[in-house]
């Protein structure tokens, strides 16, 4: 093996660094603390390296040039009887000059325009120091900077070296430029808006807390509206951009608004400038994101079945699927008794306008068109568009699918008339309280589908100016507003759920080999041969006395044909221990030992309570659960399960044997409720 080999940056002298003897009579001279050594070598017209060292001999004839020189400023003795931060540090004290003024707990002299204040290298790419890093420096981590300072043009370290030798001794010019320079930074953060482009001390974090975007999705928003707005006394661009997603972020006043990005002027025209801005970004961004990222002519067809996901495709075919659903802005009451009787809702008792989104399966949204009056249902709001939007005749064919929700059944025929396919999730008939397992199997793929509308709808309720209820003033431009939200989750945000991956193709495939199953409990309940309310056999120290089949989670996200059965299983867990004194209930069938009962609360009723029957197999390591049913709606399903049925494997089969406590959180905020 070749030995690594170095020199000695003076003579070429070579170092054998695996031979000890040899390498201790070399020395590292690559900090900042050698810049004496620097200072000569350079004058000797030795190019400096960003690593280097130097033999002793070198550096004691070096040391004896100094002496000869006389040099003021250099600071470290001769001798080598000493390591070099002790003679630093006396060099320091011994030339002490009543003309400079040292400053305690302050490190740094300022002699940083050859180096990188932060890592201490010379002979690197750099460039200067802001005066807002070099205060941060001053602030965060005691050390003093030059106005010459210099930094390495790549991020080199997060913390700045240790120069605790290395004393701050301040001449009156440079006492005066920093006073200047702290003078400069207090004005700038007295009159430096909320958010700006070029601000060292936020992170990505606080542009996204603030706005709900980062900082490079701002600037781009920025390029696209620059081009019709100019920089004011007031504000740039920028910060316009950032006033406009403030204000929907947080829903504070315009006034509020005008403070935080320093907005002066008189006391009434701070509220106006803002509102104005906030207008006037509103109508910008309408006319640039929307226009290409929102709207039923903006995709093709192929561009459009191309947002379809693994589970669209296997259970309704290639042709093209839409979801259709409806959500809320609420608003205050208008002194117009028209358009108050107009807006108010009798289904939510609140005054609102409606949205209608059509989204994609993977959660692109297609379009959102509105606003329509509060007192309209989806299903009147739908046949509006139906008549009126010409664009969705001409993207949509013969056979395409309209995935809608329960409310939308006065429309379906008129779906149907057009020739498209309608998947809503079963009805009750009259007098049922069951679905029968058909419609509840049909139903599960429904949900399966349709449930990133209402994901879309949680994202869209994150900018808190549409969850809360918003001035008659902004229903003028509150279907821009909208639009303007959606078309920016299309453009910049992730989709929702791009499912096709062998997994997911897995689980697809699943489900539909499912669909035409029927449980053989369910069978022998309804027939009476099974019955759910006789005396069955209690449980007692289910932790010693019962042998359940031991489940991962895996298994269950697979039997449960999803998560979300999964997440809420430890909600009612938790309701079931606490009612019965942190045991949970069960009962065993006197005729099958393989066969237990469990009686679970409704979350939705007080009065109301499910029997739900398990039947398993520990002996069967593939399919140890042969079979399930519940009493709810949705309890005769065997594409997966329901909610309770859930709750019973989750917390038999995984929770207890991972020593899972139920959260007590919210029970504090139980405590502070007074039961009358």
């Amino acid at each position: 093996m070749m030995t690594k080999l170095s020199c000695c940056i003076n003579c070429g002298r070579i170092c054998h660094t695996k031979n000890r003897a040899t390498k201790q009579s070399f020395r590292t001279i690559s900090s900042k603390k050698h810049r004496w050594l620097h200072d000569l070598l350079l004058a000797r017209g030795v190019e400096l390296e960003s690593e280097m060292i130097i033999c002793n001999q070198c550096r004691a004839v070096l040391c004896r040039e100094r002496n000869h020189r006389g040099s003021k400023h250099l600071q470290v003795t001769p001798s080598d009887d000493y390591d070099d931060e002790t003679d630093d540090s006396q060099e320091q004290f011994e030339h002490f000059d009543l003309k400079h003024i040292l400053i305690t707990n302050i490190f740094g002299n300022g002699d940083d325009d050859l180096y990188c204040s932060w890592c201490m290298k010379t002979n690197v790419t750099m460039m200067k120091l802001t005066l807002s890093e070099r205060i941060s420096l001053l602030l965060e981590h005691r050390v003093y900077t030059s106005r010459k300072a210099m930094k390495c043009s790549q991020p080199c370290c997060t913390i700045p070296h240790k120069r605790s030798q290395e004393l701050t001794k301040l001449s009156a010019e440079q006492v005066i430029d920093l006073v200047d320079d702290l003078m400069t930074e207090l004005y700038n953060i007295k009159n430096t808006p909320l958010l700006s482009e070029n601000d060292t001390i936020l992170h990505d974090e606080d542009y996204v807390s603030w706005t709900g975007w980062s900082l490079s999705q701002l600037k781009d928003m920025t390029t696209l509206v620059a081009p019709y707005m100019r920089t004011s006394t007031y504000r740039t661009p920028f910060e316009a951009v950032c006033l406009f997603w403030v204000k929907l972020k947080t829903n504070l006043s315009f006034r509020q608004i005008g403070t935080l990005f320093k907005i002066t002027t008189s006391e009434d025209n701070i509220r106006r400038r803002a509102e104005d801005t906030f207008h006037a970004v509103t109508t910008y961004l309408n006319n640039t994101i929307v226009s290409n990222n929102l709207g039923v002519a903006h995709l093709t067809r192929i561009e459009a079945l191309a947002h379809h996901t693994s589970y669209s495709k296997i259970f309704f075919g290639d042709q093209l699927s839409m979801i259709w659903d409806g959500t809320y802005v609420y608003c205050y009451k208008s002194n117009d008794h028209v358009l108050q009787r107009e807006c108010y809702s009798g289904h939510k008792s609140r005054h609102l306008v409606k949205m209608m989104s059509l989204v994609l399966p993977d959660g692109y949204v297609l379009d959102l068109i509105g606003p329509f009056s509060g007192k309209s249902n989806d299903s009147t709001i739908t046949k509006e568009i139906l008549s009126t939007c010409a664009n969705l005749q001409h993207l949509c064919q013969a056979g395409d699918v309209q995935i809608v929700d329960r409310g939308f059944r006065d429309v379906a025929e008129e779906f149907e008339t057009l020739g498209y396919d309608v998947k809503m999730p079963g009805l009750l008939g009259k007098n049922d309280k069951q679905l029968n397992t058909t419609d509840a199997n049909e139903s599960r793929l429904v949900t399966k589908c349709r449930w990133v509308v209402e994901s879309f709808h949680a994202r869209f309720k994150k900018w808190r100016f549409f969850s809360e209820r918003i001035d008659q003033s902004f229903l003028l431009n509150i279907g821009k507003l909208t639009r303007t939200v959606a078309a920016s989750l299309n453009k910049y945000r992730s989709l929702i759920n791009d499912a096709n991956s062998d997994e997911h193709k897995y689980m697809a495939q699943r489900m539909l080999n499912l669909l035409n199953r029927r449980s053989e409990l369910e069978r022998t309940v309804n027939n009476g041969i099974l019955s759910l309310r006789k005396k069955w056999i209690p449980l007692l120290n289910i932790d010693n006395n019962f042998n359940f089949p031991v489940l991962d989670i895996d298994f269950l996200r697979d039997y449960t044909c999803g998560t979300y059965q999964i997440k809420q299983s430890e909600v009612y867990a938790k309701a079931h221990l606490h009612e019965n004194d942190n045991e949970f209930e069960l009962q065993i069938s006197p005729e099958n030992d393989h066969l237990i009962r469990c009686r679970l609360h409704s979350r939705h009723s007080n009065s109301t309570r499910y029997f739900i029957c398990v039947q398993y197999d520990e002996t069967d390591e593939e399919e140890p659960i042969k079979d399930h049913y519940c009493q709810c709606k949705d309890g005769k399903k065997t594409v997966g399960c329901c909610g309770h049925i859930a709750t019973v494997l989750w917390y038999l089969g995984y929770a207890r044997h991972i020593g899972w406590k139920p959260s007590s959180r919210t029970d504090r905020f139980k405590e502070e409720i007074i039961s009358c």
